[in-house]
Order: structure tokens, then C-alpha cells, then sequence
């Protein structure tokens, strides 16, 4: 039994319809205030995390790069140093390149890439470019003098390593050990890469 209206409508249709329609009204009224300030709680500590995470891929990857630099100049110098072993009669390889300690400055050279050298000639020049590249001795006279004469680049072009300094070892048996250390932003402790050859 239904009632039909004016309109030709059922009533009862009419009535369950507008029932329906309220409790949807109740149940879609949107987010509360709370849910919001859940919602941007979560965001800022997920983009939080994010940032701390690419602050510490950024020192990361800046102590590669010093660590990279490092092992270059260790191995410059050893090549320099199999390039002019200087070996005297019942004497090691290499030898005349070791004693080389981390505080020692370096020693004026004659430039030997302007004029011939001798081989002891080329010992002095040798390490003075390789102790000048490591940073250490940017401002050092002898550092500037090899700047100044095209050796070695500007300071912008190669600054090397922050507070870089290097040492060569010459064991009896031959195997030269090669030092080079620095000091990084942020580090108590210095950075120190040492290889091992033998020539």
C-alpha cells in the first residue's frame, strides 16, 4: 500500500530516501582537526628523515672524494719514484726518496722541467711538487716559486687536501711505504691513507 502524492511519488520512497541521504551527511563530514595535525605530523618527520638522510650522503661523499685524492697523490709520488729509482751500486730502489717525514717542508728545488736534472736533482724536485700538492704547504715559499714558475697549478685549480701532508719510508728490503694524511670538517680524528710498493 502506497501513497501516492499530488506529484504522482511514492511516499514512502521518499521518506527512505531522505533517511538515506542524512546518514550519508553524518558520515562524510570530512577531517577532523586532529586527523590533519596526525596527517602533518607524520609528513614533517618523514621529511625530516629525508633531509637527514641526504646531509649525511653529502659528508659521505665528500670524505670519498678527499680519501680519492689522497690514494692519486700516493701513487703520483710512487711512480715518480720508479720513473728515478737512483739506485747506487748495492743500494735499494727508491731509496734517496725515503726519510720524507709528514712536518718536513720542502726543500728548494731546481726546476726541472725548464732545465735538464740529474737524477739527485730530480729526488728534490720530485718531492717538492708532491709535498707543494698536498695542501699542507700552499703558502710555503718554496710551493709558491713552483706556482709561480708553471709546475704545479694555482691553488684554485689544486688546493689540495685540507692540512695534507705526506711521508715516504724506504725499508732495507725495498718496499717504500707512502703516507699521506689530512683533516676533514666535522672529523676529531685525521684521515690517513698509507700504501705499500716495492720498486
Amino acid at each position: 500500500m502506497s501513497i501516492i502524492n499530488k506529484q504522482g511519488f511514492d511516499a514512502r520512497l521518499m521518506q527512505n530516501a531522505g533517511r538515506a541521504k542524512n546518514s550519508g551527511q553524518a558520515k562524510n563530514t570530512g577531517f577532523s582537526m586532529i586527523e590533519l595535525l596526525v596527517a602533518v605530523l607524520i609528513m614533517g618527520v618523514g621529511v625530516l628523515g629525508i633531509t637527514g638522510l641526504q646531509v649525511v650522503s653529502l659528508q659521505n661523499n665528500g670524505s670519498a672524494l678527499l680519501r680519492g685524492q689522497a690514494v692519486q697523490l700516493s701513487y703520483e709520488i710512487l711512480d715518480r719514484i720508479r720513473a728515478n729509482p737512483l739506485v747506487a751500486v748495492g743500494a735499494v730502489p727508491g731509496v734517496a726518496y725515503g726519510g720524507i717525514a709528514l712536518t718536513d717542508v720542502p726543500a728548494a728545488p731546481t726546476n726541472c722541467q725548464a732545465v735538464n736534472c740529474s737524477e739527485a736533482q730530480m729526488v728534490v724536485f720530485d718531492i717538492a711538487v708532491w709535498k707543494c700538492s698536498l695542501g699542507n704547504f700552499n703558502t710555503n715559499g718554496v710551493c709558491t716559486n713552483l706556482r709561480a714558475a708553471g709546475v704545479l697549478p694555482s691553488i684554485a685549480n689544486l688546493p689540495g687536501l685540507p692540512q695534507g701532508d705526506g711521508s715516504i719510508a724506504v725499508s732495507v728490503a725495498g718496499v717504500i711505504t707512502v703516507t699521506v694524511q689530512w683533516q676533514e670538517a666535522n672529523q676529531p680524528n685525521v684521515s690517513v691513507v698509507s700504501i705499500d710498493s716495492q720498486v
